[in-house]
């Protein structure tokens, strides 16, 4: 009874939201209709955007490697750009690509930001977004086309999904707090069959093939003003099982009541979702870069079963200073049970520990 009265009472305030920001961005709302693959592509009369693709390589000698690309769209007041009008865009595509050697203990990142024109873009319709070399496109057969590059080694992978799109939230809006306008559309790919090869100048490529996650989200207000960032972890088990676990903090640490797990079956189904989970550290790390603490290793409970997520390396923190002006930790990890058992990978996102975001997206 109390899940059916919540549910009721999220709709009708969802429902009293307002159609657009005080700044005419358009509010996140129940009653979208969604449309694939129109809706992997841009929706610029939103506020902000992002493609976040994460992953799992193995190469042939079973040597292991994680993965991110994210595309940030974020769009700009017009007064923003003084160039040449005729090149005027209030669009500006952000780009963040991390590598993880589990093997060498090495994390690299790379970081890009152009505004939307030649050098960048998110077309509206379909999915395909760049910035200059690094691109996310989706092809005639449904797979998606990514290439990108950190710190010299260049990644070029095919992602075919093993799932239909899966939606988050409730009637098709993810809430953030309790501001009705902290909402968002959130469609996930939790399962994609990675194929491809890494280089390196001077070297013979190296073949590569696991899985990956790929987000997609939408919105024009993302926090409330008494949160501070979040813990997100995307969890691929080896029974088939996927779980999207997202845990808003507030000021004073503790967790808020928007915070949301859900769970998503073998064929992509929402199998449960509950906002009675924990996520507690089992350790921590400082960064000697940015002097951020975080809590990893990272445990995390719920519906009676324990999963312990372990970093591959500990230092995978990416400082952006020169695209979004954020400090993170975002990770590839190993996935335990309770009894120390690997039952499947994880990428765990940190945000906040070293500054706020509110305001940031």
């Amino acid at each position: 009874m109390k899940s059916i009265l919540c549910h009721l009472l999220c709709g009708a305030l969802l429902a009293q939201a307002p159609a657009t920001t005080p700044d005419g961005f358009t509010v996140a709302r129940p009653g979208y209709a969604f449309s694939f693959p129109k809706d992997h592509g841009a929706h610029p009369d939103y506020r902000t955007e992002w493609w976040y693709v994460t992953g799992h390589l193995w190469d042939g000698a079973r040597k292991r490697y994680g993965f991110q690309l994210t595309f940030f769209r974020q769009a700009t007041p017009h007064a923003a750009w003084t160039g040449d009008a005729a090149w005027r865009s209030d669009q500006l595509i952000l780009a963040h690509a991390s590598l993880t050697d589990e093997a060498a203990g090495r994390f690299t990142f790379d970081e890009r930001l152009n505004r939307e024109g030649l050098a960048a873009g998110a077309v509206v319709g379909r999915l395909e977004v760049f910035d200059e070399s690094w691109h996310l496109d989706q092809q005639p057969d449904g797979s998606l086309d990514l290439a990108m590059d950190a710190k010299g080694t260049a990644l070029h992978l095919r992602l075919a999904p093993q799932t239909p799109p899966v939606i988050f939230g409730e009637g098709g809006v993810s809430r953030k707090g309790a501001d009705p306008t902290a909402t968002s559309h959130y469609v996930t790919f939790p399962r994609l069959a990675a194929t491809g090869e890494s280089r390196v100048p001077g070297a013979a490529p190296r073949t590569l093939s696991g899985q990956a996650w790929m987000d997609h989200e939408w919105s024009s207000n993302y926090l409330a003003s008494d949160q501070v960032g979040w813990d997100w972890a995307g969890i691929q088990l080896k029974d088939g099982r996927s779980i999207m676990a997202f845990r808003l903090r507030q000021k004073d640490g503790s967790p808020d009541p928007w915070s949301t797990l859900q769970e998503v079956d073998a064929k992509g189904r929402i199998a449960r979702a509950t906002r009675a989970f924990t996520m507690t550290a089992e350790g921590a790390w400082t960064s000697p870069a940015s002097g951020a603490r975080y809590p990893i290793p990272m445990r995390l409970d719920a519906f009676g079963e324990t999963f312990h997520l372990v970093p591959t390396v500990k230092d995978q923190e990416l400082r952006t200073g020169r695209s979004t002006g954020i400090t993170y930790w975002e990770g590839d990890c190993r996935v335990l049970d309770k009894d120390g058992k690997e039952i499947g990978e994880a990428y765990l996102e940190l945000t906040g520990y070293a500054q706020g975001m509110k305001g940031r997206f």
